[in-house]
């Protein structure tokens, strides 16, 4: 999938920031850095301002922001702001871009409508934003197998919290109650993961075959079947592994292959996980 980061880049006041730690995905690019400009710029994208340390002012529309530590400061897109010059030495902070389309579709989710505008204000840097960033950093950090479905999951339900957490225009619009009375795009979805388990699978593409969105998709999968998607996909894969260790003189590497597992290693961990047993030493019990 294409990172929004090569449409960003553009963006960036200075490319020094491309020298901090980045973090992308083709929904969301997280930022940590250390590097401050102080030149007026405007983005494409939404995007939040997380000072860890020696939170700085910023200045937009004609009005000044004293910002604190641990909190989010929203820019919509196109909007101009700068951080006005001040002696800061050890300044830290997240910078989270999002993708436009996910911020509004999801917003169109659950107010009933797309047309998204934060309000510059900031809104507590919660546990739940913070637990959600840190594991999306620690998933693009490892790069394990399916990480890319994880960070799906991760940006959709980052971008749920930031509107339910943040001040926006559309905070007053009470949220759609959605009743999910038939189970046909759950059994959709499970036909689609049984016949794609051996290919890599994104959570879009799973949701697209059952005509809800990704967020509604996830909330209707698991309340009907007690498991995410993601978690549903992998115990499938474990229990046609082990279905080929039983009938099959297949090598476990073949297997590991066959079921999508990307590499022998997290095949090994996360069967141990599944079963409390090695798959050499399933095969050899069965």
């Amino acid at each position: 999938m294409k990172s929004i980061l090569s449409v960003l880049e553009p963006t960036f006041p200075d490319r020094k920031m491309l020298k901090s730690h980045v973090y992308p995905s083709d929904k969301m690019v997280v930022i940590e850095t250390s590097y401050l400009t102080f030149d007026e710029f405007s983005c494409g994208n939404y995007y939040f301002l997380i000072p860890l340390k020696q939170a700085p002012v910023v200045r937009t529309e004609g009005r000044r922001y004293t910002l604190k530590d641990m909190s989010v400061f929203p820019c919509n897109p196109g909007q101009p702001h700068r951080v006005e010059e001040m002696d800061i030495a050890d300044f830290l902070s997240y910078v989270v871009y999002m993708d436009n389309s996910l911020l509004r579709s999801t917003a169109e989710e659950l107010y009933g409508s797309g047309d998204l505008v934060f309000k510059s204000r900031c809104f507590a840097f919660s546990p739940a934003i913070r637990d959600l960033l840190s594991t999306y950093i620690r998933e693009c950090r490892i790069g394990q197998p399916g990480f890319t479905l994880i960070q799906e999951s991760l940006a959709l339900q980052l971008a749920v919290t930031l509107l339910r957490e943040g001040s926006h225009n559309l905070s007053d619009l009470s949220c759609r109650h959605i009743s999910f009375s038939d189970d046909a795009a759950v059994k959709k979805a499970i036909e689609y993961l049984a016949e794609n388990y051996q290919n890599n699978i994104s959570l879009s593409e799973i949701a697209r075959e059952t005509h809800y969105s990704s967020y509604h998709f996830v909330r209707l999968f698991k309340r009907h079947t007690g498991v995410t998607p993601f978690e549903y996909l992998q115990n499938l894969r474990i229990e046609k592994a082990k279905d080929l260790l039983r009938k099959t003189d297949c090598s476990i590497s073949q297997i590991c292959d066959l079921c999508a597992f990307g590499s022998l290693s997290h095949f090994s961990r996360v069967f141990r996980e599944k079963t409390g047993v090695s798959p050499t030493k399933y095969k050899k019990l069965v």
